[in-house]
């Protein structure tokens, strides 16, 4: 590598990582640039050209990092949506999540047979349409507009080992992991802005305190993945602290976690996880392939008995909770190993409804890639949830004077334009009906656009 081709790398990953104030990241500039800049240059090229990532290879560097053993992603994400009829006022707001990825080969680096570490981080900003405009009078809409909206925070997410055998069929997971990376997941849901549809259907996480985690807050677990050996089926099996945010118990406490960084055990409970997948025509090129899951969660900690006032400082509490779902994904039609059609639907019911706001939650839709032949790196997605709300929850609401909450809905479309150099740019369109289901507020309708770039 030249010199010169080092210090264009430097000050790409430098500027890359000062678009904003980012407090948490600054930290991890000058050891990355250091190790850059000492890569040997002899290595062949990876996967880093220009033509995917906006800052290409760093001049070789950055192959050469990942052929070591070390591998960087970058991505900055934002979601800018307005609500322009309906909902309790006109306006909009834009949310933004920097995640930086680094995956280690403990092979390649400490000669740790199959094993690779994990660690992410995030830096959330903005504000949401939901909270402020669609529905500020509840706190924000149950199927909150746009999914990266959160609390403006840095925040450590996974540190987490990958140990891989028998061929790559039994996958071990061991640290700081998030659970709905693993279950109730679909590669279809993110191509929604929604946060009905990603990462999981919300219905999992409407319970108090916060426990089955999902990005951008981690926990210590363990996961097991075995596939047969004709892969065509997949059992999962996890356990998981229950107390992520460790609140030791006191649901109405703000989180005491709220970086990330505080790695003690938490003190409510532990959660089980379980899903058995069937696979058809697994990662075929021709075929029609398509996924299948079954599985659900127990929860052993203490929640809040949704049947008592909400306004009480610290209603009765219920021992355990559990939820179902069903999940598909199939491919439908194809005319190239690129262009394709695919559906997906999931069903997801509470079995004690006095912990989880939702009885039960439905959701379904469509994604075709390359729908334009001249545009084959694009999708195109439509979909619709919904999800009702249980009669104990609406017994707490009507004790503590506010109205009963029925269902609320989301129909989402949107194409995703792949335009190269790691630039997509994604036009959506929301319409929210029944927002915060309690059908005193008008519909709304909601666009904008999600931009996704990875450097």
């Amino acid at each position: 590598m030249m010199p010169h081709q080092s210090n264009v790398a430097s000050v790409a990953f430098s500027s890359v990582l000062s678009l904003k104030t980012r407090a948490g990241f600054r930290w991890l500039v000058p050891p990355l640039i250091g190790a850059v800049l000492t890569i040997p240059s002899n290595v062949n090229a990876s996967d880093f050209s220009s033509a995917n990532v906006l800052t290409g290879d760093w001049g070789g560097a950055r192959s050469a990092w990942q052929a070591h053993g070390v591998d960087i992603r970058l991505n900055y994400t934002t979601e800018s949506l307005v609500n322009v009829a309906g909902g309790e006022k006109a306006g909009g707001t834009y949310a933004d999540n920097i995640g930086l990825d680094v995956r280690f080969d403990l092979a390649k680096l400490l000669g740790v047979p199959s094993t690779q570490l994990l660690v992410k981080l995030s830096q959330r900003d903005g504000t949401s349409v939901s909270e402020r405009f669609i529905a500020p009078s509840l706190g924000g809409n149950t199927f909150t507009a746009q999914e990266v909206a959160g609390t403006p925070n840095f925040k450590v997410v996974n540190v987490q080992f990958n140990t891989r055998l028998l061929d790559g069929r039994l996958d071990l997971a061991y640290g700081r992991l998030v659970a709905n990376d693993d279950f109730l997941s679909s590669s279809l849901y993110c191509q929604f802005v929604n946060n009905a549809f990603c990462g999981s259907p919300k219905a999992v996480f409407l319970h108090n305190p916060f426990t089955f985690s999902a990005y951008p807050v981690a926990t210590w677990g363990a996961r097991l993945r075995y596939d047969t050996p004709a892969r065509d089926w997949t059992v999962q099996l996890a356990l998981y602290d229950g107390d992520p945010e460790l609140k030791r118990g006191d649901a109405r406490l703000a989180s005491q976690n709220p970086h990330g960084t505080d790695w003690g055990l938490g003190d409510n409970g532990v959660t089980l996880a379980g899903e058995l997948q069937y696979h058809r025509h697994r990662d075929s090129a021709t075929a029609l392939p398509g996924t299948y899951k079954l599985g659900g969660y127990y929860l052993t900690g203490d929640f809040d008995d949704l049947s008592v006032s909400h306004q009480a400082p610290a209603g009765d509490q219920v021992r355990g909770n559990a939820m179902l779902w069903l999940l598909g994904e199939q491919m439908l039609y194809r005319t190239s190993p690129d262009r394709h059609l695919s559906a997906f639907g999931s069903l997801v019911a509470s079995l004690d409804d006095r912990v989880n706001q939702m009885s039960h939650y439905l959701n379904a839709g469509l994604v075709y890639r390359g729908l334009f032949r001249a545009r084959p790196q694009d999708s195109t997605g439509f979909g619709l949830a919904v999800g009702w709300y249980g009669d104990p929850y609406n017994r707490g609401l009507q004790a503590a004077g506010q109205a009963r909450k029925d269902h609320e809905a989301v129909i989402e479309l949107n194409h995703r334009f792949a335009l190269g150099h790691g630039i997509a740019i994604q036009p959506d369109l929301q319409y929210i009906l029944r927002p915060g289901g309690t059908g005193d507020i008008d519909n709304a309708l909601v666009i904008g656009a999600k931009i996704s770039l990875d450097f």
